[in-house]
């Protein structure tokens, strides 16, 4: 009886299935029949129908939303009515945990730009004669090892003409500050590089943030050549001027520093975009009334002026990099005068000397970024029209009628932190040369002028307008309606 009931069993699926295919034959020939009667008659368009609803932007932005919600590659997925496989491909927009890992990076670049502040200040950027950058990750392990290490740095410039008394017990404090500073960047580099691959196999950025994480490898690679460039302009004799004070390069120092700064802006810059951009994605609708009202013709003259300041701070950063290499603070101490003026003497400022042509026609550039008296000034100069613009800025956003009430509360808190680090970054310049440039109050200025750059890059982040954001709210408001 049990083999009985098992074999009915098994024929009713075949006879249910053989029932249901007689249904459908007979279906189709009384359509058949109907055509040959009647005629061909028009009927609806429903994949026309559907590409009407959804465009292909529609239709990428579905299957991307659902390959960054829990859905698996390869599971099925109804849309449009139609079974479609989710193809495995980068996202719209990357994830989350890319932002942090790159504020997280920016951080570290935060650091290393302070300590290398404090190497050069300390005068131990010279103390590692060679550029090793896989057998220098280690220090010296033993006293023969420190002796040929302190024998190489012998040999310098440096040490005949400065630091001829010295003795191994010094060499070793000014030694671990250069190679604390070069393991950093390796740090920073590794840090970078190896979650970078990893975020891109792992599909978790979007394309064109991919193309920047390359830049940004790129950039850290050339940063460590630069660092090595620029050390290496102290070391010899024919690389500054005979009888000198033995230093590095001012035009090296501020390309290294400046490459420092890039890294460091697009990190911060990039991490910020993403978060900002999930921000906004959380409510479409909501996300496209704060982006059209940010695109508003007459906030236009604000955005333009945050994009100004950033460079104008950037800018004043370099002058500062070349007032550290030629040690320019060290000349006028007080402020705001220089000397009996608020300038110096015109023949100081345009000296011939710094000429190397006949008909000293490279007179004036070589006496803005040579001549220590100069350069000081057009640093005082290019801090005070930033600190001018910054306020000038604020107060255009607290008078303005119209800037006020279209500007987002963000926005103006952003500007009020502008406003305090500009103040913050004159008191320490100011008393950095009262005081002869001390180690503390320098290496702060420093720090304080990438702090002021970084808040004037959030209050960027927070007016301006993301055309490839802007077009995924729009598409995702579309999508949402049908």
């Amino acid at each position: 009886m049990a083999f009985l009931g098992t074999t009915l069993r098994s024929l009713v699926p075949r006879a249910s299935n053989g029932i249901g295919l007689a249904c459908r034959l007979r279906s189709q020939g009384c359509v058949a029949k109907s055509i040959r009667q009647y005629g061909a008659m028009p009927s609806p368009q429903p994949t026309k129908i559907r590409s009407s609803l959804f465009t292909d932007k529609s239709r990428q932005f579905f299957t991307s939303s659902l390959r960054r919600s829990a859905a698996a590659p390869g599971v099925a997925n109804t849309i449009e009515g139609t079974a479609t496989k989710v193809k495995p491909g980068m996202p719209e927009v990357s994830h989350k945990s890319v932002a942090y890992w790159l504020l997280a990076s920016a951080a570290s670049v935060f650091g290393i730009v302070v300590f290398g502040g404090l190497t050069r200040l300390t005068e131990s950027g010279l103390s590692i004669t060679e550029w090793r950058p896989v057998t220098g990750s280690l220090p010296p392990m033993n006293d023969e090892d420190w002796e040929s290490e302190f024998a190489k740095y012998r040999a310098s410039p440096e040490f005949k003409m400065l630091n001829s008394k010295m003795g191994l017990s010094e060499f070793k404090s000014i030694y671990y500050m250069e190679w604390i500073h070069r393991l950093w960047g390796r740090f920073v580099g590794l840090s970078f590089v190896v979650p970078a691959v990893y975020f891109v196999a792992r599909k978790k950025v979007s394309t064109p943030m991919a193309w920047r994480l390359l830049g940004i490898s790129s950039l850290i690679g050339f940063q460590g050549f630069l660092g090595w460039w620029m050390v290496k302009s102290g070391l010899k004799d024919d690389l500054f001027a005979p009888g000198s004070h033995p230093r590095v390069s001012q035009y090296r120092l501020t390309a290294h520093l400046g490459a420092a700064f890039g890294c460091y802006v697009a990190m911060l810059w990039n991490g910020l975009a993403i978060l900002r951009t999930h921000k906004l994605m959380k409510d479409a609708a909501a996300g496209i009334k704060t982006l059209d009202a940010l695109k508003d013709p007459r906030l236009a003259l604000f955005r333009r002026s945050v994009a100004g300041l950033a460079l104008l701070v950037f800018t004043t950063a370099m002058s500062g990099a070349l007032v550290a290499g030629l040690d320019a603070g060290l000349i006028y101490n007080t402020f705001p005068y220089m000397g009996v003026g608020l300038t110096p003497p015109k023949k100081e400022l345009f000296d011939p000397r710094y000429s190397r042509h006949d008909d000293h026609s490279d007179l004036w550039w070589r006496n803005m970024l040579e001549n220590p008296s100069l350069v000081q000034l057009d640093h005082r100069i290019l801090a005070m029209t930033t600190f001018t613009s910054i306020m000038a800025l604020w107060a255009y956003s607290r008078r303005s009628p119209t800037v006020k009430r279209l500007l987002p509360a963000a926005a103006r808190k952003g500007m009020h932190g502008v406003v305090g680090f500009a103040c913050m970054q004159v008191c320490l310049g100011i008393g950095t040369l009262w005081y002869l440039v001390p180690t503390p109050l320098a290496s702060a200025h420093q720090a304080g002028s990438l702090l002021l750059l970084t808040w004037v890059l959030v209050l960027g982040s927070r007016v301006w307008h993301p055309s490839r954001t802007a077009k995924l709210l729009q598409m995702a408001a579309k999508a949402r309606r049908h």
